[in-house]
């Protein structure tokens, strides 16, 4: 019986540990499917795949097909299908058939950059070209970079570094005019603010290429999402074609469904924790997929009590941590690591034997993502999932087949932030002096966002010349380093710095350093707990002292909302939604000490209030018949809103927040985007609130609980402490919010 049959039937046979499992399901092996293409590879590809017996499977004969037609691609097949060869192979043979040519691999994370760098370099030495290929970023030595921009024609890197370099770009001259091919791997990574910033980054290297006389093809691979031609096209601003048909190998995989809720004096977290010790216990070589950073440290510690060769995985740990850690993994040093969504991306650990979810992920391509890193290369793998008591987990314990059906969820970009676009603008005019052609670029806010830093005094005219007779249409930026003001994955450039005992452990960004260093908080670090003794606003620095005790900290806010201009409106019935701009203020207020998820105290804070403006939608009910705790169920329904979210736009519960009011005769429940000038969340819910409404319904009414729970209107990221909450009022609300819909629509 091999370890995961044997695993499998442990928890059948264990009365304590089966009613947990609410369903087990298998997706059986899959034979490869190959196909051949004519003409035939070069020489040099065939002599390289013959020695290793490769076939092409049919995706990766398709995408070489209709790279050699001149198409944009985008590929989208299951983790460890193959995707790597799918798009080298075209690329080789283009650099082999063009002894110029070259290619630029752009990854969201540097470890892929370095991952993925043994391959290429494998399938160099093998094919006989010398090609160079190099990663070039922020950790490149500055004595190399000269020498890399003048003779690699493969350089593998990431948006965040390849921003630095395009103010500079007249030392890629060479490279960007022989450029061929652009690949964009974990294309699906590429959503909400970081997606946004890619895909103005993406138009601004389009047009310094053109300005050099190059129009490279493109090569996205992405995991599955609702519609991947059109995030590409979104991402890029091409068209792309679609290979989604996948031929790769598979092995069988066992899913097994766990209701946490079924120990309810158990925490899920430390219920995720013994089981990822029970896998490694089984010998099974297991990656334990955690809901934050935080507990992916206190995961790690409570597996580690009880396992050997466990630890944690997450950003802000240094480049020679991470490498070291994916290393012992994939070499087997280590039996089991807890991890963040960090390594959810295709960086090359090896086959492991288990994956264990703890909570719903929030998409379905990142279950599939998270499940598809065990059982690589054909092998047996088991996937625990295990869900947690908020009403999105709730929702796929009941409908665990959703998770096996063509996804429903949208990656989310929003071309028109203006906040966005501004700072990309000021970037692009330090490249490239911008003019009015430039809206084919940047869209239709271009004109309008132009003369506003136009009249800010950020872009200034420049003087005309023999060469640029129309100089009075042409603007460059007023100062230097643009690019400085751009950070990619967030939407503060600030920087917080994490001290203990005068040695740096992280550098967090503003919001992070607020909700999870402020004063008093117990921060953790490589598994261990650190308790907050000093915040300096000024210097930005936050000192830490280690704390020998098992506990950690929830920040408690308070957020408030103004609306300032509507953008769109419906009268839906009695219903009145709205989607346009608003000013958001959050203010963190206190927090609670907790073990365990027990609460041991409660603790005042003063700070500085953190104000944005975003996107958002509201919907405004009148509630002249309703009785009750009414501002109880306008908030309860607001919760169950915000979860199910993700259910429909490809994002985190964390990405948006919400506001509700109980006014005179109404009640106006806010959902916004979590981010300055919006991402396009909130415009998605406007146009799908219909669906929005009835997925948030059915997860309440199906709840067996009395007054409220944590699967039903009960929010763990509530910043008051989920008061007031009343259930049977925001069934009621949701009800007449549907029943307003339906009359709407007859």
């Amino acid at each position: 019986m091999s370890d995961i049959k044997e695993f499998v039937y442990t928890i059948k046979n264990s009365r304590l540990q089966n009613r947990h499992v609410t369903s087990i399901m298998e997706l059986p092996e899959q034979d490869a499917q190959h196909k051949k293409i004519q003409p035939d590879l070069p020489a040099q590809l065939k002599k390289y795949l013959s020695p290793q017996k490769m076939k092409l499977y049919s995706h990766q004969a398709e995408v070489i097909q209709k790279a050699r037609e001149g198409k944009n691609i985008v590929l989208v097949t299951a983790t460890a299908s193959g995707k790597t060869m799918a798009f080298n192979l075209p690329v080789f043979e283009r650099l082999l058939q063009d002894s110029q040519g070259t290619a630029l691999y752009l990854y969201p994370m540097k470890a892929l950059a370095y991952d993925q760098l043994k391959e290429i370099k494998e399938m160099e030495q093998k094919i006989g070209i010398n090609t160079r290929a190099s990663v070039y970023d922020g950790d490149t030595p500055k004595s190399s970079r000269p020498k890399i921009r003048q003779q690699s024609r493969i350089v593998l890197s990431n948006p965040h570094a390849f921003h630095w370099y395009l103010a500079w770009h007249k030392l890629w001259k060479n490279f960007f005019i022989n450029l061929k091919f652009i690949v964009i791997d974990e294309g699906h990574w590429y959503k909400g603010i970081y997606g946004t910033n890619v895909a103005f980054l993406l138009r601004r290297l389009q047009r310094i290429l053109k300005y050099y006389g190059s129009d490279p093809q493109f090569i996205m691979a992405s995991a599955t999402m609702a519609d991947p031609q059109e995030h590409a096209c979104k991402l890029v601003g091409k068209e792309f074609d679609l290979v989604k048909n996948d031929g790769s190998v598979r092995g069988r995989k066992t899913f097994i469904f766990w209701d946490t809720g079924k120990t309810p004096d158990k925490s899920p977290h430390l219920q995720t924790a013994e089981l990822f010790a029970s896998c490694v216990k089984m010998n099974m070589q297991t990656l334990c997929f955690t809901v934050s950073r935080k507990m992916a440290e206190l995961t790690a510690h409570w597996a580690g009590q009880s396992a050997e060769g466990i630890s944690s995985y997450r950003s802000g740990y240094l480049p020679e941590e991470r490498r070291e850690l994916e290393r012992d993994l994939k070499e087997g040093r280590l039996k089991g690591i807890a991890s963040t969504n960090a390594l959810e991306l295709g960086v090359n650990i090896g086959g492991l034997d288990a994956v264990v979810i703890g909570g719903y992920p929030g998409t379905i391509t990142s279950f599939h993502q998270r499940a598809g890193r065990a059982g690589r290369s054909g092998r047996e793998a088991l996937v625990l999932q295990l869900l947690y008591d908020n009403p999105l987990d709730s929702y796929i314990l009941s409908h665990p087949n959703y998770l096996f059906k063509e996804p429903i969820e949208q990656a989310v970009i929003s071309l028109e932030n203006k906040n966005i676009l501004s700072k990309h603008l000021l970037c692009a005019a330090e490249e490239l002096p911008l003019g009015r052609d430039d809206e084919s670029w940047f869209g239709r806010k271009y004109g309008e966002t132009a003369s506003e830093l136009v009249q800010e005094g950020s872009l200034i005219q420049k003087p005309k010349t023999a060469r640029s007779p129309q100089g009075k249409e042409n603007y460059v930026f007023a100062g230097k380093g643009a690019c400085f003001g751009v950070n990619l994955s967030s939407f503060d450039n600030e920087e917080y710095r994490l001290v203990c005992n005068n040695k740096v452990l992280e550098v967090l960004n503003k919001r992070q350093a607020y909700l999870e260093a402020h004063p008093g908080a117990v921060f953790m670090h490589r598994t261990k707990p650190y308790r907050v003794t000093d915040f300096n606003e000024g210097k930005k620095i936050i000192n830490v002292q280690p704390l020998d005790k098992d506990l950690y900290t929830t920040a408690l806010s308070e957020t408030y909302v103004k609306a300032n201009m509507v953008v769109k409106e419906q009268k839906i019935g009695e219903v009145t939604l709205k989607y346009g701009n608003v000013t958001v203020t959050e203010i963190v207020s206190g927090y609670m000490l907790k073990k365990f998820d027990k609460v041991v105290s409660r603790h005042e804070i003063t700070m500085n209030p953190i104000k944005f403006d975003t996107a958002a939608i509201w919907f405004e009910l009148p509630l002249s018949g309703f009785k009750g705790d009414l501002a109880g169920g306008l908030h309860a329904a607001e919760h169950l809103l915000i979860a199910v979210t993700p259910l429909l736009a490809m994002c985190d519960r964390w990405d948006i927040g919400g506001v509700s009011l109980l006014e005179k005769y109404r009640g106006v429940v806010f959902i916004y985007d979590g981010f300055p000038g919006g991402i396009g969340i909130s415009e998605r819910l406007f146009n799908h609130f219909g669906d929005l409404v009835d997925k948030a319904g059915e997860i309440v009414e199906k709840c067996k609980c009395g007054d409220g729970c944590p699967r039903c209107i009960i929010s763990p990221k509530c910043g008051n402490n989920n008061e007031p909450l009343d259930k049977g009022i925001s069934i009621k609300i949701l009800k007449a919010l549907h029943n307003n819909i339906v009359r709407d629509a007859l």
